[in-house]
């Protein structure tokens, strides 16, 4: 069952259990999955349904292992329950202190070395990452917030203008929907806050029906000052869904191939400004889950996508908006904070998100 969002507010039902990992119970997958790994290693089978209790809907895929904006360079293994060795070292949470963040990494480490997913210099390696590492110290890098994680509370912090709309699934993913037919672009966009220097990741997937050539076009909006366009004329427009597009900057999801109907700007891309070709956006097959980071400081962007950095762009002003001089150019999109949003492009694209969170990167 998947239940729409439309413009008169959400309604959806709560994400399967076991459908995934949310904010609330991926502080103790670590634990749960070193136990099944802990008694494989000891010859024990351990029982399905606790293999099951800990697996990952979507693994964290990055080539190595992430300490937050640290490469340890230990390649990023499966682990055991459909996860792998960045899902459990867990680094994007919030520690009480540097040590308890150290002593996790350590325990991770021997256990993964016992039951042979890391041999013994990574494992050292992963332990020293750790202690070099400033996560859990009070002047460290920040922990990540889960701003989407696939229950119906988070799903309600979030809003909606726009044509198109959008629906939470019982797996904990927020989907694009093809209706109305012929109705324009719709905006999801987390309405509680503004950000200013931050890091955004999220996963998304192409679930569009046809053959492979057949691809999505989508986006996600950054740093745009909401959704009325009374209160920001300067948008030039009278669609609260297009203050987004016209003040904002829109970072591309689109796979199509090159040449013929399909959009130029592939995926990655800061849409107008800073477009990419489909060989720098690093496709992927559809239906398969993407890691999408964008970092955002001062006026730099950085797009990553499944851990290599596809496009940076410096958002100067004076620059206008290629083939569209009507439009804001980049003078008219210089906020220093913004609000974040997911974009329904067509009624053809089918484009799934999960796993929204964002880290504070500013000091």
């Amino acid at each position: 069952m998947r239940l729409p969002w439309r413009s008169t507010g959400p309604t959806a039902t709560r994400a399967t259990a076991g459908a995934g990992v949310s904010r609330t119970g991926r502080s103790t997958l670590a634990g749960a999955l070193l136990a099944v790994a802990a008694a494989a290693s000891s010859g024990i089978t351990p029982p399905a349904t606790a293999a099951r209790a800990v697996s990952c809907a979507v693994p964290d895929s990055r080539p190595t292992v992430r300490f937050l904006d640290a490469d340890t360079g230990v390649a990023n293994r499966p682990a055991g329950g459909g996860c792998t060795v960045n899902d459990l070292v867990d680094d994007e949470r919030a520690w009480p202190d540097h040590g308890a963040f150290v002593s996790h990494v350590g325990e991770v480490a021997r256990r993964l070395g016992r039951s042979g997913v890391i041999g013994g210099r990574e494992s050292t390696a992963l332990t020293r990452a750790a202690a070099r590492s400033g996560i859990g110290r009070p002047d460290g890098p920040r922990p990540y917030r889960w701003i989407f994680d696939g229950t119906r509370a988070s799903f309600g912090d979030w809003g909606y203008v726009g044509d198109r709309g959008f629906a939470l699934r019982d797996d904990g993913t927020v989907v694009t929907l093809g209706t109305p037919t012929g109705g324009g672009l719709g905006l999801l966009w987390y309405r509680p806050e503004r950000f200013g220097d931050f890091s955004l990741r999220l996963r998304f997937r192409d679930e569009r029906a046809g053959d492979a050539n057949a691809r999505s076009n989508g986006g996600v909006f950054v740093r745009f000052p909401g959704v009325d366009p009374a209160a920001d004329p300067e948008c030039g427009t009278g669609d609260p869904a297009w203050v987004a597009v016209n003040c904002g900057h829109e970072i591309q999801i689109n796979d199509t191939p090159e040449g013929g109907a399909g959009d130029p700007s592939k995926t990655g891309s800061v849409y107008g400004f800073a477009d990419l070709g489909l060989a720098r956006a690093r496709p992927t097959a559809k239906n398969v889950w993407n890691d999408l980071e964008i970092r955002v400081v001062g006026q730099h962007y950085t797009v990553i996508r499944n851990g290599e950095v596809v496009n940076e762009f410096d958002n100067a002003p004076g620059l206008p908006f290629p083939g569209r001089p009507a439009d804001p150019g980049t003078s008219g999109r210089q906020f220093a904070r913004g609000h974040i949003g997911l974009q329904n492009h067509d009624g053809e694209s089918v484009i799934a998100f999960r796993d929204i969170r964002v880290r504070d990167l500013g000091r």
